[in-house]
């Protein structure tokens, strides 16, 4: 594992990062995460810079201030991670023989499979996959175009529409979080 050469700077991040929220993509709260991380850098950086004897009220309120950022960007992180593991929960649960459907999360009910829906559980999973790629920051597609074109790439009605099924299940799970947040 190799460790990045330099703190990222603000310069690094696009302006869309503080467009992020809790029910984001856990890539996009990571990133969020990195640039809170940066502005405390440039705040502590600041706050070296006005430390004299006349300046030490501003001192304080910097020192605040990066306090509250450091704070928000262990927040983001400990969200992502979260997210992170809720996904891979989600991921085992429809891969896994005994895997009826999607369990139950904090913030949305249990999703269940039968039938068709759980014989094409693969395509059900690309659909959740597609789903969230194309809610990250730095999709290239919006969700309506990801969804149009995962469905044009499957073969067969059953797997088009479960591929469909899971692209909305995780719209659907993702609307639950931001609502229950």
């Amino acid at each position: 594992m190799t460790r990045a050469s330099r703190f990222p700077r603000l310069g690094d991040f696009s302006e869309r990062v503080q467009e992020v929220n809790a029910s984001s993509p856990p890539g996009d709260l990571r990133e969020l995460g990195r640039f809170r991380l940066a502005q405390a850098n440039l705040l502590l950086d600041s706050l070296c810079a006005a430390l004299t004897p006349e300046s030490r009220a501003a001192g304080e309120r910097c020192l605040k201030r990066v306090q509250d950022l450091l704070l928000d960007a262990y927040l983001m992180l400990a969200l992502a991670d979260q997210a992170s593991r809720d996904d891979q929960a989600l991921l085992k649960a429809l891969q896994g023989p005994e895997g009826t459907g999607l369990p139950a999360t904090e913030r949305c009910r249990a999703l269940p499979l039968a039938g068709w829906q759980l014989r094409h559980r693969d395509d059900v999973a690309d659909g959740m996959a597609a789903a969230e790629l194309s809610l990250a920051l730095s999709a290239a597609a919006s969700p309506w175009t990801a969804l149009a074109e995962g469905r044009a790439r499957k073969r067969g009605d059953r797997a088009r529409s479960a591929f469909e099924l899971g692209f909305l299940m995780h719209l659907y799970q993702r609307l639950m979080h931001a609502g229950a947040a």
